[in-house]
């Protein structure tokens, strides 16, 4: 009963619920808001980059939305390298979903900035920096699917070297 009236059952009669009457709507979206909460709290969504995030879609369909073909990314870069010459499409979108994860997250350890072109506008000690994060969470990358089972780079037991001893030099004298 609700207003001395009996409430109609709307879902008998195929009519959809009256906000106002019947606020679903608003639990739906608190729920939504208590999803989001988690999500960004936690670490490991990066495990699951094909997976809708709260936010709807994947972490590699929204890191490719925000770096359509041709724009050049730190992964890109990086898997450029020889040395990834023969990593995984696994590996790939499990560094693209860290990536996006942290930046999404705001977290600490995000790489910033994810696009070629901004990070070539940097000295060369920034730059360093931005790889060295890169490079902390694709160890991340490389040791959790290792650990699970799979052969992200084949042929490699440990992340192959992003940044050479002769790179840092070379930023240091910069």
């Amino acid at each position: 009963m609700q207003n001395g009236t009996m409430r109609e059952d709307r879902m008998r009669d195929g009519t959809m619920p009256d906000p106002i009457e019947d606020p679903i709507p608003e639990r739906a979206s608190q729920f939504l808001a208590g999803e989001q909460a988690r999500w960004e709290t936690d670490r490991s969504v990066w495990q699951h980059p094909h997976e809708a995030t709260p936010y709807g879609h994947s972490l590699v369909q929204t890191y490719q939305t925000a770096h359509p073909d041709g724009e050049v990314t730190v992964i890109d870069l990086m898997l450029g390298l020889d040395q990834y010459q023969g990593a995984s499409q696994d590996f790939e979108d499990y560094l693209m979903g860290i990536v996006q994860s942290r930046a999404m997250q705001l977290a600490p350890d995000r790489v910033e900035p994810a696009e070629a072109e901004a990070l070539l506008t940097l000295p060369k000690r920034a730059q360093l920096r931005v790889f060295d994060q890169l490079t902390v969470l694709a160890e991340q990358v490389f040791d959790w699917m290792r650990s699970q089972g799979m052969d992200p780079v084949p042929g490699a037991n440990r992340l192959p070297e992003l940044v050479t001893e002769a790179d840092r030099k070379r930023a240091e004298q910069d």
